[in-house]
Protein backbone atom coordinates (compact mmCIF):
# COMPACT_ATOMS: atom_id res chain seq x y z
CA UNK A 1 0.00 0.00 0.00
CA UNK A 2 1.20 3.28 -0.76
CA UNK A 3 -0.17 6.96 0.29
CA UNK A 4 -2.41 7.10 -2.98
CA UNK A 5 -4.29 3.71 -1.87
CA UNK A 6 -5.13 5.67 1.80
CA UNK A 7 -5.83 8.59 -0.15
CA UNK A 8 -8.50 6.89 -2.20
CA UNK A 9 -10.01 4.64 0.40
CA UNK A 10 -10.72 8.00 2.39
CA UNK A 11 -12.31 9.55 -0.01
CA UNK A 12 -14.53 6.45 -0.78
CA UNK A 13 -15.63 6.14 2.54
CA UNK A 14 -16.56 9.80 3.19
CA UNK A 15 -18.26 9.98 0.11
CA UNK A 16 -20.50 6.72 0.66
CA UNK A 17 -20.27 5.32 -3.43
CA UNK A 18 -17.69 4.40 -5.87
CA UNK A 19 -19.27 7.04 -8.53
CA UNK A 20 -19.05 9.89 -5.99
CA UNK A 21 -15.30 9.49 -5.37
CA UNK A 22 -14.28 8.92 -9.20
CA UNK A 23 -15.84 12.38 -9.97
CA UNK A 24 -13.93 13.81 -6.92
CA UNK A 25 -10.54 12.20 -7.36
CA UNK A 26 -10.89 12.51 -11.44
CA UNK A 27 -10.22 8.19 -11.43
CA UNK A 28 -12.07 5.95 -13.23
CA UNK A 29 -14.56 3.01 -11.07
CA UNK A 30 -12.74 0.41 -12.25
CA UNK A 31 -9.45 2.03 -11.31
CA UNK A 32 -10.60 2.38 -7.65
CA UNK A 33 -12.30 -0.95 -6.97
CA UNK A 34 -8.74 -2.53 -7.59
CA UNK A 35 -7.22 -0.46 -5.64
CA UNK A 36 -9.93 -1.13 -2.41
CA UNK A 37 -9.28 -4.96 -3.51
CA UNK A 38 -5.72 -5.12 -3.39
CA UNK A 39 -5.85 -2.98 0.21
CA UNK A 40 -8.14 -5.48 1.27
CA UNK A 41 -5.91 -8.53 -0.14
CA UNK A 42 -2.77 -7.20 1.57
CA UNK A 43 -4.56 -6.36 5.39
CA UNK A 44 -6.60 -9.62 5.23
CA UNK A 45 -9.86 -7.99 6.22
CA UNK A 46 -13.16 -6.56 3.95
CA UNK A 47 -13.25 -2.99 4.11
CA UNK A 48 -16.75 -1.95 2.41
CA UNK A 49 -20.12 -3.36 3.14
CA UNK A 50 -21.49 -3.06 0.09
CA UNK A 51 -24.67 -5.10 0.51
CA UNK A 52 -26.65 -1.75 0.34
CA UNK A 53 -26.55 0.90 -2.79
CA UNK A 54 -24.47 3.14 -0.16
CA UNK A 55 -21.39 1.59 0.96
CA UNK A 56 -20.46 1.80 5.01
CA UNK A 57 -17.48 0.61 6.49
CA UNK A 58 -17.01 -2.50 8.52
CA UNK A 59 -15.52 -2.32 11.92
CA UNK A 60 -12.54 -3.53 9.85
CA UNK A 61 -12.52 -0.40 7.62
CA UNK A 62 -13.43 2.25 10.93
CA UNK A 63 -10.05 1.34 12.20
CA UNK A 64 -8.88 1.26 8.61
CA UNK A 65 -10.26 4.52 7.67
CA UNK A 66 -8.62 6.44 11.07
CA UNK A 67 -5.40 5.42 10.51
CA UNK A 68 -5.42 6.45 7.59
CA UNK A 69 -6.93 9.91 8.34
CA UNK A 70 -4.15 10.25 10.66
CA UNK A 71 -1.28 8.97 8.53
CA UNK A 72 -2.37 11.73 5.70
CA UNK A 73 -2.59 13.90 8.34
CA UNK A 74 1.51 13.11 9.41
CA UNK A 75 2.69 13.41 5.61
CA UNK A 76 1.16 16.76 4.99
CA UNK A 77 2.43 18.29 7.97
CA UNK A 78 5.78 16.78 6.97
CA UNK A 79 5.44 18.38 3.29
CA UNK A 80 4.53 21.89 5.14
CA UNK A 81 7.54 21.78 8.04
CA UNK A 82 9.77 20.94 5.06
CA UNK A 83 8.28 23.51 3.32
CA UNK A 84 8.94 26.15 6.49
CA UNK A 85 12.54 25.28 6.72
CA UNK A 86 13.93 28.88 4.19
CA UNK A 87 12.05 30.86 6.34
CA UNK A 88 10.13 32.05 2.86
CA UNK A 89 6.44 32.60 3.46
CA UNK A 90 4.38 31.15 0.89
CA UNK A 91 2.21 28.47 0.26
CA UNK A 92 -1.60 27.95 0.62
CA UNK A 93 -4.39 27.94 3.06
CA UNK A 94 -7.89 27.02 3.45
CA UNK A 95 -9.89 29.28 5.44
CA UNK A 96 -13.49 28.09 6.76
CA UNK A 97 -15.99 30.91 6.35
CA UNK A 98 -19.51 30.79 7.48
CA UNK A 99 -21.41 33.71 5.33
CA UNK A 100 -22.51 36.16 8.28
CA UNK A 101 -18.82 36.52 10.21
CA UNK A 102 -17.26 36.90 6.95
CA UNK A 103 -19.45 39.56 5.51
CA UNK A 104 -18.39 41.38 8.83
CA UNK A 105 -14.38 40.41 9.34
CA UNK A 106 -12.81 38.31 6.27
CA UNK A 107 -12.35 41.39 3.71
CA UNK A 108 -10.40 43.80 5.53
CA UNK A 109 -8.52 40.22 6.99
CA UNK A 110 -7.86 39.40 3.44
CA UNK A 111 -6.50 42.47 1.88
CA UNK A 112 -3.47 43.26 4.47
CA UNK A 113 -3.09 39.60 4.40
CA UNK A 114 -2.98 39.53 0.33
CA UNK A 115 -0.53 42.86 0.59
CA UNK A 116 1.76 41.27 2.91
CA UNK A 117 2.27 38.04 2.04
CA UNK A 118 1.80 37.61 -1.50
CA UNK A 119 2.90 34.02 -2.32
CA UNK A 120 0.27 32.69 -0.52
CA UNK A 121 -3.11 31.67 -1.90
CA UNK A 122 -6.03 32.02 0.43
CA UNK A 123 -8.90 29.43 -0.42
CA UNK A 124 -12.41 30.05 1.34
CA UNK A 125 -14.73 27.22 2.16
CA UNK A 126 -18.14 28.12 3.25
CA UNK A 127 -19.93 26.61 5.14
CA UNK A 128 -21.95 27.01 8.31
CA UNK A 129 -19.90 27.62 11.76
CA UNK A 130 -20.39 24.45 12.79
CA UNK A 131 -19.92 22.90 9.76
CA UNK A 132 -16.48 24.54 9.19
CA UNK A 133 -15.31 23.58 12.74
CA UNK A 134 -15.66 19.91 12.04
CA UNK A 135 -13.64 20.77 8.69
CA UNK A 136 -10.41 22.05 10.72
CA UNK A 137 -10.90 18.69 12.91
CA UNK A 138 -10.69 16.91 9.78
CA UNK A 139 -7.47 18.58 9.29
CA UNK A 140 -9.39 19.46 5.35
CA UNK A 141 -9.34 23.22 6.59
CA UNK A 142 -6.20 25.21 8.18
CA UNK A 143 -8.48 27.47 10.28
CA UNK A 144 -12.05 28.99 10.25
CA UNK A 145 -13.97 32.21 11.87
CA UNK A 146 -16.57 30.71 14.12
CA UNK A 147 -19.06 31.98 16.79
CA UNK A 148 -17.44 30.91 20.46
CA UNK A 149 -17.06 28.54 22.46
CA UNK A 150 -16.67 26.07 19.76
CA UNK A 151 -18.27 22.49 19.85
CA UNK A 152 -14.75 20.56 19.60
CA UNK A 153 -12.75 20.26 22.33
CA UNK A 154 -9.51 19.46 19.69
CA UNK A 155 -9.95 23.08 19.00
CA UNK A 156 -7.81 25.79 19.77
CA UNK A 157 -9.56 29.13 20.33
CA UNK A 158 -8.86 32.69 19.37
CA UNK A 159 -11.54 35.38 20.49
CA UNK A 160 -11.37 38.26 17.89
CA UNK A 161 -14.65 40.55 18.99
CA UNK A 162 -17.68 40.38 21.05
CA UNK A 163 -21.41 42.19 20.65
CA UNK A 164 -24.30 41.35 21.95
CA UNK A 165 -27.32 40.36 20.80
CA UNK A 166 -31.01 42.20 20.08
CA UNK A 167 -34.19 41.70 19.37
CA UNK A 168 -35.64 42.61 16.34
CA UNK A 169 -39.44 43.44 16.03
CA UNK A 170 -41.71 44.85 13.11
CA UNK A 171 -42.27 48.37 12.89
CA UNK A 172 -46.18 47.52 14.11
CA UNK A 173 -45.03 45.08 17.01
CA UNK A 174 -46.95 45.79 20.03
CA UNK A 175 -43.75 46.25 21.91
CA UNK A 176 -42.44 48.67 19.21
CA UNK A 177 -42.40 51.74 21.97
CA UNK A 178 -40.80 49.68 24.63
CA UNK A 179 -37.26 50.54 25.89
CA UNK A 180 -36.24 47.52 26.58
CA UNK A 181 -37.76 43.52 26.49
CA UNK A 182 -37.31 40.26 27.57
CA UNK A 183 -37.30 37.40 25.50
CA UNK A 184 -39.80 36.27 27.38
CA UNK A 185 -42.24 38.85 26.01
CA UNK A 186 -41.87 37.35 22.91
CA UNK A 187 -42.86 33.42 23.49
CA UNK A 188 -46.25 34.33 21.86
CA UNK A 189 -44.50 35.22 18.36
CA UNK A 190 -43.53 33.45 15.34
CA UNK A 191 -39.70 33.11 15.51
CA UNK A 192 -37.31 33.53 12.60
CA UNK A 193 -34.18 31.41 12.89
CA UNK A 194 -30.73 30.51 11.18
CA UNK A 195 -30.78 27.15 10.10
CA UNK A 196 -28.70 24.05 11.75
CA UNK A 197 -25.51 24.71 10.45
CA UNK A 198 -25.70 28.01 12.28
CA UNK A 199 -23.74 28.22 15.63
CA UNK A 200 -25.97 31.18 16.07
CA UNK A 201 -29.14 29.31 16.15
CA UNK A 202 -28.30 27.41 19.13
CA UNK A 203 -27.19 30.69 20.34
CA UNK A 204 -31.03 31.78 20.12
CA UNK A 205 -32.46 28.52 21.73
CA UNK A 206 -30.31 28.29 24.81
CA UNK A 207 -31.05 31.80 25.45
CA UNK A 208 -34.40 31.09 25.64
CA UNK A 209 -34.21 28.43 27.40
CA UNK A 210 -33.04 30.50 30.20
CA UNK A 211 -36.27 32.18 30.40
CA UNK A 212 -38.08 28.83 29.98
CA UNK A 213 -39.66 28.32 26.74
CA UNK A 214 -38.91 27.14 23.58
CA UNK A 215 -39.47 29.64 20.23
CA UNK A 216 -42.55 29.01 17.78
CA UNK A 217 -40.20 28.72 14.83
CA UNK A 218 -41.86 30.13 11.83
CA UNK A 219 -38.66 29.55 9.23
CA UNK A 220 -35.58 29.25 8.91
CA UNK A 221 -33.13 30.45 6.53
CA UNK A 222 -29.05 29.89 5.72
CA UNK A 223 -29.22 34.32 4.79
CA UNK A 224 -29.29 36.77 7.02
CA UNK A 225 -30.79 39.19 4.58
CA UNK A 226 -33.72 37.16 4.28
CA UNK A 227 -33.84 37.00 8.17
CA UNK A 228 -34.30 40.63 8.02
CA UNK A 229 -36.68 40.45 5.23
CA UNK A 230 -39.37 38.36 6.86
CA UNK A 231 -39.17 40.46 10.24
CA UNK A 232 -39.90 43.60 7.76
CA UNK A 233 -42.67 41.86 6.61
CA UNK A 234 -44.37 40.86 10.03
CA UNK A 235 -43.48 36.95 9.54
CA UNK A 236 -42.18 37.23 12.91
CA UNK A 237 -40.01 38.15 15.50
CA UNK A 238 -35.76 37.42 15.87
CA UNK A 239 -32.79 38.16 17.98
CA UNK A 240 -29.37 38.53 16.25
CA UNK A 241 -26.18 40.18 16.65
CA UNK A 242 -26.26 43.52 17.26
CA UNK A 243 -23.86 44.65 14.02
CA UNK A 244 -26.19 42.51 11.64
CA UNK A 245 -29.18 44.63 13.15
CA UNK A 246 -27.10 47.95 12.81
CA UNK A 247 -27.00 46.84 8.56
CA UNK A 248 -31.15 47.78 8.53
CA UNK A 249 -31.99 50.57 7.08
CA UNK A 250 -33.33 53.09 9.99
CA UNK A 251 -37.72 52.32 10.64
CA UNK A 252 -37.19 49.05 8.03
CA UNK A 253 -37.26 47.08 11.83
CA UNK A 254 -37.67 47.78 15.06
CA UNK A 255 -34.63 47.32 17.04
CA UNK A 256 -34.48 46.68 21.00
CA UNK A 257 -32.01 45.81 23.84
CA UNK A 258 -32.64 42.77 26.08
CA UNK A 259 -32.92 43.58 29.62
CA UNK A 260 -33.57 40.43 31.16
CA UNK A 261 -30.17 38.83 29.70
CA UNK A 262 -27.07 39.51 27.93
CA UNK A 263 -26.50 37.45 25.30
CA UNK A 264 -22.93 37.48 23.76
CA UNK A 265 -21.85 37.20 19.83
CA UNK A 266 -17.96 36.22 20.19
CA UNK A 267 -16.47 35.79 16.92
CA UNK A 268 -12.88 34.40 16.84
CA UNK A 269 -10.45 32.00 14.81
CA UNK A 270 -10.08 28.35 15.66
CA UNK A 271 -7.14 26.05 14.20
CA UNK A 272 -6.52 22.56 15.53
CA UNK A 273 -4.77 21.84 18.74
CA UNK A 274 -1.39 20.45 18.83
CA UNK A 275 -1.47 20.63 15.14
CA UNK A 276 1.71 21.98 13.28
CA UNK A 277 1.63 25.60 12.51
CA UNK A 278 2.89 26.69 9.43
CA UNK A 279 4.74 29.69 9.11
CA UNK A 280 1.52 30.66 6.40
CA UNK A 281 -0.83 30.04 9.39
CA UNK A 282 1.11 31.67 11.83
CA UNK A 283 1.49 34.89 9.55
CA UNK A 284 -2.42 34.52 8.79
CA UNK A 285 -3.38 34.69 12.75
CA UNK A 286 -1.03 37.34 13.37
CA UNK A 287 -2.54 39.47 10.77
CA UNK A 288 -6.21 38.62 12.15
CA UNK A 289 -4.81 39.79 15.44
CA UNK A 290 -3.40 43.22 14.02
CA UNK A 291 -6.72 43.42 12.37
CA UNK A 292 -8.32 43.56 15.50
CA UNK A 293 -6.44 45.95 17.05
CA UNK A 294 -6.40 48.57 14.37
CA UNK A 295 -10.33 47.93 14.05
CA UNK A 296 -10.32 48.22 18.46
CA UNK A 297 -8.17 51.99 17.82
CA UNK A 298 -10.63 53.17 15.07
CA UNK A 299 -13.74 52.51 17.00
CA UNK A 300 -12.33 53.76 20.74
CA UNK A 301 -12.40 50.20 21.90
CA UNK A 302 -16.55 50.14 21.49
CA UNK A 303 -17.17 47.92 18.90
CA UNK A 304 -15.13 45.16 19.17
CA UNK A 305 -13.64 45.38 22.76
CA UNK A 306 -14.97 41.98 24.19
CA UNK A 307 -17.05 42.51 27.30
CA UNK A 308 -15.64 43.01 30.49
CA UNK A 309 -18.62 42.15 32.50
Amino acid sequence: MNLRDFEVFKTIAECGSYSKASEQLFIAQPSLSKTIQRMEKRLGVTLFDRSNRIIRLTDEGQLVYEKAIFVLQQMTELDEQLSDFDGHIRGALKVGLPQIIGTFFFPQVAKVFSKKYPEVTLSIVEEGGLSVEKLVEKHEVDVAFVVLPAKSQELEERLIFEAPFVACLPVDHALKDASQITLAQLQQDAWILFDETFALRQVVLDSCSKEQFTPIVAYSTTQWDLLMAFVYRGLGVAIVPRPLADLCAPNIIVIKAISSQYIPWKIGVVVKKNRYKTRALQAFLNVVAEVHDSALQETGGLLCEPNSN
